[in-house]
């Protein structure tokens, strides 16, 4: 973002070699000014770039601090393709806050997604005007057992069971005991044994339910 000739070079040898829309995703750039991402905005819609994302951080912050969505809305003012706002959507309400305070076409949600799929249509309801759900227990075990064998179709069994030693602990966040369950997929290496755990925290949690559905395929002893 130091240099934004090479980035023009770059977008526009991009935008020759593809027919397919072209997106690029930004940080503020090396300061808190915006400068550099308002300088960057610009040259990509020069240079044929069909949408910009936007996360108002500075290279420095990383992941910490708060994202400036001030600048979101000024990069919003200086370009006239589609503007898509990204950084601290936590909740739904998040997401319509930046549609309003920003005037932002899009929003890009990232971590609060993590362990949390719902959280994509209960933006949606509450853009379209309706309430916004909250996700059962049993629900949210039913996603745990799906993602899995999703997961393990798309990598094999023993990728997949990798991957699930962080991942499962995502969806269990906020529920009562769940480091119990996380300490337990630590070291989770086949399919059985992941469902073992997974309906075995589903019957610890079962006394809280507030609605019950069978869970096909789950195995126990």
């Amino acid at each position: 973002m130091k240099e934004p000739q090479k980035v023009k070079a770059f977008l526009e040898a991009v935008r020759n070699a593809v027919s397919i829309p072209l997106t690029i995703k930004m940080r503020a750039g090396w300061d808190k000014s915006g400068v550099q991402a308002i300088k960057l905005s610009e040259i990509a819609q020069a240079s044929g770039v069909d949408a910009i994302a936007i996360h108002p951080r500075t290279a420095n912050q990383g992941f910490g601090g708060k994202a400036d969505w001030s600048l979101i809305a000024t990069i919003k003012q200086k370009v006239s393709i589609p503007v898509i706002g990204n950084g601290d959507i936590e909740r739904p309400e998040d997401a319509l806050k930046m549609l309003e305070t920003t005037g932002c076409d899009a929003v890009m949600i990232g971590r609060a997604a993590i362990g949390n799929p719902w959280i994509f249509s209960q933006v949606l309801a509450l853009v379209e005007g309706r309430k916004a759900s909250i996700p059962d227990i049993a629900h949210r075990f039913d996603v745990m057992i799906n993602y899995l064998r999703i997961s393990i179709e798309c990598f094999g069994e023993k990728r997949a069971c990798r991957m699930m030693r962080s991942q499962l602990g995502w969806f269990v966040k906020g529920l009562h005991n769940n480091k119990r369950f996380r300490v337990s997929i630590k070291h989770l290496s086949a399919e059985g044994e992941a469902l073992y755990l997974i309906n075995e925290y589903r019957n610890f949690l079962h006394p809280l339910y507030t609605r019950e559905r069978s869970f096909a395929g789950g195995i126990g002893p």
